[in-house]
């Protein structure tokens, strides 16, 4: 479980929060929830160039809704069992002609670019995805990112993973993690940085099973990222990212153990060799969590920037924020100023978020804002599980209803 690794409490409402909020723009709960259903059902021009990652643009806005409290009444039974079949329909299983170990195809979900059309499921088949092996077009693949989007949406719909190719998906991560411990997110692109190690350690997480991963070869790829301004950068010597940073704090939050601890702080055991001592330190991710929090908490403006000199935005509001929440330093944000900009970033008419104030909101955006005030323990928005980005009440039907954790 969660529990450990994940050292923040859900902060409390206050009357003194109730009143600063009250000097704020009122949050346009209403209209956010119409924007997310609006989402869901056709998502503007603008999108057109993103169609291969609707499965992640889909979860924004279940996610949305979910975060809001009005996913199961905001989706009909039938819609969920539908969305369930075309999200399965995008998984690529072993081909039962070419089950063989040494294939190089790539197992796990993809992007609508192939599988099959959406359609009503009629006839009382389950889909259980399609079918590739070694000779299907590497443009036709599985992608890392999508795995962990569709895992978490079959989730949200109520799914209990049972038609998830895991062992599968577990061999493609052994293929995608590279020799210096990251990963890659699918066979055609060679693109190693810290956003491919999150998924990877979620997807494994979900699936409660680690067997696909190098665990000591990603804490070193992790722990060679923090700069010597204390974030995490997407790979060694390049400059720390509040987006890189959440996903190496909350990859190292999902592996717990040793992983989730600091080196600097690290003292030998009664008893323990000089030898076990250096081993036990070399499993620990951190450097200096002191200076990663502190580098986090100077992200603050009023809202959070993801880079230093950088503007403000919405999505470091959770980039930053989950990243905090995730080594127990949420109460250290100052909330009336982050739920100040959040109010500002809002699309007043159309519901959601925008990056910035007076900009056009996006899907993107205005989950991580919403994210964030699921932080914050705002009024109408469920708590947030900042490891896995969900709401503390999908985290318990991850534990208890799914296949991979149930007892």
């Amino acid at each position: 479980m969660l529990a450990e690794p994940n050292m923040a409490t859900q902060p409390a409402t206050t009357t003194q929060d109730a009143q600063a909020n009250a000097n704020q723009p009122a949050f346009q709960r209403e209209k956010h929830i119409q924007y997310f259903k609006r989402n869901l059902q056709m998502l503007p021009e603008p999108y057109t160039s993103q169609d291969t990652f609707r499965m992640t643009l889909g979860l924004f806005a279940l996610g949305g809704l979910e975060l809001l409290g009005v996913l199961e009444e905001s989706i009909s039974e039938a819609n969920r069992t539908a969305w369930i079949e075309w999200i399965y329909s995008q998984q690529r299983v072993p081909s039962k002609d070419s089950p063989s170990e040494d294939d190089d195809a790539l197992y796990g979900f993809g992007g609508p670019s192939s599988g099959l059309a959406f359609q009503e499921n009629t006839n009382g088949q389950q889909n259980l995805g399609c079918e590739c092996d070694s000779h299907t077009t590497p443009y036709d693949t599985a992608h890392i990112t999508m795995t962990y989007t569709a895992l978490l949406s079959l989730i949200m719909l109520g799914d209990d993973l049972s038609r998830v190719a895991k062992e599968p998906i577990l061999k493609s991560l052994r293929k995608l993690q590279q020799p210096n411990g990251c990963f890659i997110p699918c066979i055609t692109d060679y693109e190693p940085d810290m956003r491919f190690v999150y998924c990877a350690s979620a997807v494994s997480y979900i699936l409660n099973d680690w067997s696909g991963v190098n665990k000591a070869a990603l804490v070193n790829f992790i722990r060679e990222s923090q700069t010597y301004e204390h974030g995490f950068a997407q790979s060694p010597r390049h400059e720390a990212h509040g987006g890189t940073t959440y996903c190496a704090i909350a990859s190292l939050g999902l592996m717990g153990g040793d992983a989730f601890v600091d080196q600097r702080t690290m003292v030998r055991k009664e008893g323990e060799t000089e030898s076990a001592f250096e081993e036990r330190r070399a499993r620990a991710g951190f450097v200096d969590l002191e200076g990663t929090r502190r580098w986090c908490l100077q992200r603050q403006t009023t809202g959070f920037q993801g880079r230093t000199n950088k503007p403000t935005d919405t999505c470091y509001s959770f980039w930053i924020g989950g990243a905090i929440a995730a080594i127990g330093s949420f109460d250290l944000v100052n909330f009336e100023c982050n739920r100040g900009f959040l109010m500002e970033t809002q699309h007043k008419t159309f519901g959601g978020f925008g990056k910035w104030v007076d900009t056009y909101p996006d899907v993107l955006h205005s989950y991580m804002g919403i994210a964030s005030l699921g932080l914050m323990g705002e009024p109408g928005v469920r708590p947030l599980e900042p490891l896995l980005n969900i709401s503390k009440r999908m985290e318990e039907r991850l534990y208890n209803d799914t296949v991979f954790w149930k007892k």
